[in-house]
């Protein structure tokens, strides 16, 4: 049993190693892009893939969340968080949290990707009507999505001391969704 133990803590050094120094070289080779295919689901999963943006001469500077303003037809709103990893349980931040942050930070950006809105917008809106059926069951009638920017400054010209958040962010309107009726959501982004 001792031996088995061994052969498995050896075989997970040697994968993470292999991983890091074949996803850290800019030019791979066919060896290292066919270690990374084989490695890529279980990278994927756990959130360690990394594009060498984060290390270009001018990464992201910028922190941001969504959050969306839920209309219902009796005219009353409710407000709608996407997940942050600052706010989520140990191991939802463990396993999704840099997901999230990704996804939002990277993927649903202003004007860009309306697909992706639509699809999110949709999710939203067949939860909020789930939750709605086991409560006041108010009819979902629009949402808006806001995003909330801060930019980081260099440690230079603001310091923020470890474990205080930032609360100076902007905020715009991003997207807007209004079903069109029927089982099917359609919408128009109107902003």
């Amino acid at each position: 049993m001792a031996a088995l133990k061994k052969v498995l803590i050896s075989a997970f050094l040697i994968c993470h190693i292999m991983m890091m120094l074949t996803a850290a070289l800019p030019d791979r080779s066919a060896v290292g892009d066919r270690i990374l295919q084989a490695l890529s689901p279980y990278q994927v999963f756990f959130g360690l893939d990394q594009p060498w943006s984060m290390f270009a001469p001018n990464p992201a500077s910028v922190n941001s969340y969504l959050t969306a303003t839920i209309t219902f037809k009796d005219g009353s709103t409710e407000q709608w968080t996407f997940p942050r990893a600052s706010q989520l349980d140990s191991w939802d931040r463990f396993t999704a949290g840099e997901r999230y942050r990704k996804y939002q930070q990277d993927n649903l950006l202003p004007m860009e990707k309306s697909e992706l809105w639509f699809d999110l917008s949709r999710y939203v809106a067949r939860e909020v009507a789930k939750l709605e059926q086991l409560g006041r069951k108010r009819e979902f009638e629009q949402l808006y999505f806001y995003r909330h920017t801060n930019v980081v400054q260099p440690p230079s010209q603001v310091f923020i001391p470890h474990g205080q958040m930032s609360k100076d962010y902007s905020s715009e309107s991003v997207f807007h969704f209004k079903p069109t009726g029927g089982p099917r959501y359609e919408a128009n982004n109107s902003h």
